[in-house]
Order: C-alpha cells, then structure tokens, then sequence
C-alpha cells in the first residue's frame, strides 16, 4: 500500500484531523526515510510499522497535550517525533539535536526538501550545548532514556515551565512526578514531567 493510504488511513483510524498540505508533507518525509535507510541506519522500521510508530503516534501526542511554543528534539536521528510535530502543531521554533554526521546530513536534507524554515539542525550533543542559547517550552526524547546526567543537561535548554515528553516502549520512569499517558493501540508509552518538579 502507498505510503500516503497508509498514512490518511492511520489518521482516520485515531481520528486525527490532518490537513491535506500537512499530509502531503508527511508522505515526503516517510518516503525520505526508507529512501535514506538503505545507505544510513536510520531505522528497522518500514511501511505501516514506519508511518504508525515514527509519523501517527507523535501526532496524537502532539495533540493530546496540545504542544506549541519552541520544540527541541533530543537524539533526533531520523527526525521522530519532531519534523512530525512541527508539521501538524503550531511550533514558532524548532531545533533538531542530533550528534551523528550522517544523521545530522539527512535531517538538514529533509529539512529543507519540506522547507521547513523555522526548523534549525543542531549538530551536536545537548550536553554540548551552551547554557540559555536555545529555551525550549518542549523537550520530547524518543527511545532516550532520561538520566540524570541528561536531565542536568536539559535544564541548559529549559526553563521552570518547560516540559519533557518522553516517548518509550518502557513501563516505567525514573522521574517520580512524570505523569503516564498511553498511545491507544500501542505499546507506546509517553511520560511528560517538567524540569522544576526534579
């Protein structure tokens, strides 16, 4: 099944309302991912599995917690979740934070094949970023697990306000106060906690 059924299909299934525009986007970058994968690892994930995991289910995060402001994407790799929720959210800034050359290669590919304007590819660690040169009113961390060690280094991107959406396959979550929502249908889970209540 092409890549866009698959997609107008997953969103119909969840009841998302997707614009048109922002699902043609969409189909882009899904075929960019498994045209990339074949010469850099950027998932194992492909067809349904792909749109579904890395495309539909960070949209409905998005908009289950209505998610708008500044976005950083930590580990960002192959674009999950953020290029998904800046294209179907009202972000005014986005920043993709990825260390990997070949990685970094493709987001600023796709970044600019979707010409994603407000979207900036950070090549570096978060670690390595300099304290107050990005404040991001969301962190999202797929498949990343928050230590401690990364969290002191969220905080250099963050404020008291700021919330970190982390989205696993894991049951639970180091953070006492992270509260727990549930993709429907998934193994999916999305724990959200802010930097001030560690």
């Amino acid at each position: 099944m092409p890549l866009a059924e698959i997609l107008e299909s997953e969103f119909r299934r969840r009841n998302l309302k997707v614009s048109q525009s922002a699902q043609d986007l969409l189909t882009r970058y899904a075929g960019e991912i498994e045209h990339w994968n074949c010469k850099v690892n950027l998932t194992a994930l492909s067809g349904e599995s792909l749109v579904r995991r890395l495309i539909v289910e960070p949209i409905w995060v998005g908009e289950r917690l209505q998610m708008d402001g500044v976005l950083a994407d930590v580990g960002s790799g192959n674009g999950s979740p953020g290029i998904p929720l800046v294209v179907t959210r009202p972000f005014s800034a986005a920043h993709l934070i990825e260390p990997r050359l070949k990685r970094a290669v493709f987001l600023r590919h796709v970044v600019a094949k979707l010409g994603l304007s407000d979207v900036v590819v950070d090549r570096t660690r978060v670690e390595e970023l300099q304290a107050r040169s990005l404040i991001s009113d969301w962190i999202v961390l797929q498949a990343i697990d928050p230590t401690p060690d990364l969290i002191r280094a969220l905080r250099n991107i963050g404020s008291e306000t700021t919330r970190v959406v982390w989205i696993t396959s894991l049951g639970s979550c180091r953070v006492q106060s992270a509260e727990r929502i549930d993709v429907p249908d998934s193994s999916t889970k999305v724990w959200i906690f802010r930097l001030d209540q560690i």
